[in-house]
């Protein structure tokens, strides 16, 4: 997931921000403490090193302490980033006419949400389209974050309420539309670079005081990857994501019948890897501030990598998906409707509220703020229909 104010931010800005202490509190100071103990232990029974991947997933998903796991506040102005549903309702509003026209299209009136973070996206598409779906279904492994998103949807779009299901795993056979909004960018990954003809996997280890730092290896990393890595120059560094391709893969092999959104933020391949970004798309979110350095305070840290579209998009169909659109989110809102629903809710707004929601409009589609890095692709099985309303227009599937 990602902080809107900071997101263009250039590596200049971002190496100064490292240099800036963040005065922790008392509770967060304990709970990062704890992990690192959990992190160091690890790495000292694995021989002084682990991979990359290893640490950004105890980072993130430790029990009771990683990042997605702990109760410490992560939404919103109080935490580290605001995603596209918490700037405006019309986010999910708009995203709802997509999925209701895929159920009408004959699909199966089902919604699954991967990640459902504070429930404000499940509770705008419930409030739109509720009436029109049998489930609203939440895979989520976090207490915390499970009861933040029933306090949400009670509060918002307590008339479905009774509609929503929390899974702890993903159904076998699924009929429906799944969703993943800002699912991939948090998924662990690892972190590779070129030393003279040989891949090498970057690792985390820790010095005499007690500081992660990164220590590249030799994992002799497969063939089947140079297609990324074949053009890397010496010394070049970037993310390979394996978890995000057997995700998809897990998806098409349980999707029976209907379709899969994805909207997060990335580029096709020959964009992700362009030599000007040699040291990767790694990045870290603390209070809003845009980090390089993501192993400085695990626990506390947002670890987030770009998603590379080709790659998924290559998986999707290999897989025996169909690939309906790529677009940017700007150009999926617009042609699935937000103008028209910003215009039916006009009449019932003072000047002043429509001018809020103006600004909210302009966030969600702006390209220098959301609309154009955002990214939103479109899967199906089994749905004859092609002409999806989200992807009309702007279609940049040639790009992958």
């Amino acid at each position: 997931m990602n902080s809107l104010p900071t997101i263009r931010q250039n590596r200049n800005e971002i190496m100064m921000m490292n240099k800036q202490i963040f005065n922790l509190t008392d509770e967060e100071q304990l709970l990062t403490d704890k992990l690192s103990s959990v992190i160091k232990e690890e790495i000292n029974k694995n021989g002084g090193l682990i991979p990359f991947r290893r640490y950004m997933e105890l980072a993130l998903y430790y029990p009771g302490l990683g990042y997605y796991s702990n109760p410490r506040q992560k939404f919103g102005k109080e935490g580290d980033f605001i995603t596209s549903p918490m700037v405006s309702s019309l986010f999910g509003n708009t995203l709802a006419r997509q999925i209701l026209e895929v159920i009408n299209f004959g699909v199966f009136p089902q919604v699954l949400e991967f990640g459902a973070g504070n429930g404000k996206l499940a509770a705008d598409i419930l409030n739109s389209i509720g009436s029109e779906i049998t489930s609203y279904c939440i895979l989520e492994l976090s207490a915390d974050l499970i009861a933040l998103q029933k306090e949400t949807i009670q509060k918002i779009a307590g008339d479905y309420f009774d509609k929503v299901v929390w899974l702890n795993e993903l159904p076998e056979k699924f009929d429906g539309v799944i969703i993943a909004n800002e699912v991939l960018d948090a998924q662990p990954c690892e972190l590779l670079c070129r030393k003279g003809d040989s891949i090498h996997e970057i690792g985390v280890s820790y010095n005499t005081e007690g500081k992660f730092i990164y220590k590249d290896y030799d994992s002799s990393w497969q063939a089947d990857n140079d297609d990324i890595t074949n053009h890397w120059t010496n010394g070049y560094q970037s993310e390979w994501h394996g978890a995000n391709t057997a995700f998809i893969q897990t998806l098409a092999s349980n999707l029976n019948h209907g379709a899969i959104l994805l909207i997060d933020y990335g580029y096709g391949q020959t964009e992700y890897y362009h030599q000007e970004f040699y040291k990767g798309r790694l990045r870290g979110f603390f209070r809003h501030h845009l980090l390089d350095d993501v192993l400085i305070y695990p626990g506390l840290i947002d670890i987030t990598t770009s998603v590379n579209w080709t790659k998924i998009a290559t998986t999707a169909i290999d897989a025996g998906l169909d690939l309906i659109g790529y677009v940017n989110q700007a150009a999926f809102l617009i042609n699935a409707g937000i103008a028209e629903t910003m215009g039916e809710l006009r009449e019932n707004l003072s000047h002043d509220e429509y001018i809020k929601l103006s600004n909210q409009v302009n966030q969600l589609v702006s390209a220098n703020q959301m609309g154009e890095l955002f990214k939103v692709m479109a899967l199906s099985r089994g749905i004859d229909e092609a002409d999806w309303c989200g992807f009309r227009s702007g279609d940049l599937s040639y790009t992958l």
